[in-house]
Order: structure tokens, then C-alpha cells, then sequence
């Protein structure tokens, strides 16, 4: 009884290793296999016109457009440019 139980557990850790070896690695092919590649593609800023990775970029959603930005600085010079002269703002 006891050679059928070792004889089991060896064969698990087999069929474990094996599966492993298979489907690409431990926890870096997992990793690497449910990261979104889209994050990585270039843009390039609207304002300083630097590319940088969407990832890293500042998101701003302005008129039903995503725009990205390189920085809030950036994204804050787009918007004070985009803004027009009569926009209601308080003062007449």
C-alpha cells in the first residue's frame, strides 16, 4: 500500500512538472501571457509632440476623444489652447 501512495505522489509531481514545462513557465509566463500589449505602443504627445508609452501617459477625455498626454503639464497647456475666448466663465 504504502509503494502505491509513493508511486502516486511521484507521479503527480511528474504530471505537475510536466504540465508546467508545457504550457511556458511558472509565474513569469503567466505574467508575461495576461499583460495588455496595447499599454506598450508609442504615442505621441498633442503638445510637445514627445512619444512616450500609453501606459505612462496622462488620459484626457475631451470632446469624445481619449488623448493622452506626456504630462499633467502638458494636458493642462492642451486644454488652456482648446479653450475658446467666450467660454462662460462668470465674468462680462
Amino acid at each position: 500500500m504504502l509503494k502505491f501512495v509513493i508511486l502516486a505522489l511521484v507521479a503527480y509531481v511528474f504530471f505537475r512538472a510536466l504540465k508546467n514545462w508545457i504550457s511556458g513557465g511558472g509565474p513569469a509566463g503567466r505574467q508575461q501571457a495576461t499583460g495588455n500589449a496595447a499599454d506598450d505602443v508609442l504615442i505621441q504627445d498633442p503638445v510637445c509632440k514627445t512619444y512616450f508609452t500609453r501606459r505612462d501617459g496622462v488620459h484626457l477625455r475631451h470632446e469624445g476623444r481619449d488623448l493622452y498626454f506626456c504630462s499633467p503639464e502638458c494636458r493642462d497647456r492642451y486644454l488652456l489652447e482648446t479653450s475658446s475666448p467666450d467660454d462662460p466663465s462668470g465674468e462680462d
